[in-house]
């Protein structure tokens, strides 16, 4: 866990090393919405490297769950996703046809396509070729079945991480702010900080500050 306000002291280093306008403070506030607003940047252009080793650096978010409660909808059995869910990753059921039971493989598929491929004799869920797909809306995976069904789902996912905050001010909603720190590791946060740093000479219209902060961001990559 790294702390916030060994990160509000990294953002501030960062900023004023090479900058043209001397001491440069970031208000505790600004400073929050910053860093949160590149960590999600961050955290998203990571998961559209599919291919790249970018996305080893979100290891430290995966989740398995094992989801037993399902609701039987009639072509489809209905699990709630944890609260935690961000993006799936890979997912599994435990499907029965009886006397039998075995693992089946899930894919994902856009909500619009479900129609067609429950009619297509090729592709729609079959218990014999251990294959079937899912839908995810609403709060909900949705595991599609034909004459067999679905007990369980075994649903590998990475985390949201969720948004830091440091004492010292008020918040919006006018309660006073909580040191909240980030659970990812040092190297990644530093990332994420160049970004914040970057960002921050953008705002504050320093050329030199901005391509230092650039420099400083492409060698992390």
């Amino acid at each position: 866990m790294v702390q916030p306000d060994i990160i509000y002291v990294k953002l501030l280093l960062k900023v004023n090393k090479g900058n043209s306008f001397g001491n440069i403070a970031i208000d505790k506030a600004r400073f929050v919405l910053l860093f949160n607003e590149c960590k999600n940047r961050w955290v998203e252009n990571h998961l559209k490297e599919k291919d790249s080793i970018l996305i080893d650096s979100l290891w430290e978010t995966l989740k398995t769950v094992e989801l037993t409660q399902g609701v039987d909808k009639s072509t489809y059995t209905e699990f709630q996703i944890p609260d935690d869910f961000y993006e799936v990753v890979n997912a599994t059921c435990v499907a029965e046809r009886k006397p039998c039971k075995r693992e089946i493989f899930l894919r994902e598929i856009k909500n619009q396509d479900k129609s067609i491929l429950r009619f297509d004799y090729n592709l729609r869920p079959d218990f014999d070729w251990e294959w079937s797909f899912f839908t995810i809306q609403s709060g909900f995976i949705n595991v599609y079945k034909t004459d067999f069904d679905v007990n369980k789902v075994a649903l590998e996912y990475y985390k949201v991480i969720p948004d830091i905050d440091i004492e010292g001010y008020i918040r919006l909603d006018g309660a006073a702010s909580t040191n909240i720190g980030i659970d990812i590791s040092e190297q990644y946060v530093d990332q994420i900080i160049n970004l914040a740093a970057e960002e921050f000479m953008r705002d504050f219209q320093d050329p030199q500050g901005l391509q230092i902060a650039k420099d400083r961001t492409n060698s992390e990559e």
